[in-house]
């Protein structure tokens, strides 16, 4: 039912082109299906097979982008798409805004992670607190590292970030390397967590 309203919501918005639906993902598995898609909308209520399906999609076309709609009550297979790096995760019944926004940043190359995703994800480090290296408190970075944390959690480009706090790019990249130093993160999607965790969103 959320996907046929969504199909319809999608085939009526100006800022995309809706090339095609089907029921399931291995109908668009072989490269001539995906030829001229730039980004694939999927949704999934059980984790059996999506994540190896999504894996193959991704070696067929690489510059493929990948927003999986999933039910934010079923965790386990939220946590089977975010191991397949896809771009972006959104709950089934979000709002219409929140799709708009979710697609626009998926197709500029932006990862987008509902914020409910986010939380649900950020669980195991809250709840291991006591067991992890990472202290439980922002007081360990400076004002301006906690500035950057919180706009790369909103999704702010290093340019933006740059131009919203009035420094160089090469700073913004600098403080972002200490935050991954000193949280112990590897990417963005690791300093959003640890910004969920510490309140700073």
């Amino acid at each position: 039912m959320e996907r046929e309203a969504i199909a319809y919501w999608l085939s009526k918005q100006a800022f995309l082109g809706l090339k095609r639906k089907g029921n399931r993902l291995p109908e668009v598995s072989n490269p001539c299906s995906l030829n001229d898609i730039e980004m694939l909308i999927a949704f999934t209520y059980h984790a059996a097979d999506t994540a190896q399906q999504i894996v193959h999609l991704r070696k067929i076309k690489p510059s493929l982008k990948i927003l999986i709609a999933v039910d934010i009550e079923n965790t386990d297979t939220i946590s089977e798409v975010v191991h397949c790096s896809v771009h972006g995760i959104i709950d089934v019944h979000a709002q219409v805004e929140e799709w708009e926004w979710a697609i626009k940043s998926v197709s500029q190359g932006k990862v987008y992670y509902a914020q409910q995703v986010m939380k649900l994800l950020a669980g195991p480090i809250i709840h291991n607190a006591e067991n992890q290296s990472i202290p439980a408190s922002k007081h360990f970075l400076s004002k301006r590292e906690i500035e950057v944390l919180m706009l790369v959690a909103s999704e702010y480009s290093t340019n933006r970030i740059a131009d919203k706090l009035f420094i160089s790019s090469k700073t913004v990249e600098s403080h972002r390397r200490n935050l991954f130093q000193k949280l112990g993160v590897k990417n963005s999607v690791g300093l959003t967590k640890v910004a969920v965790r510490l309140g700073v969103i």
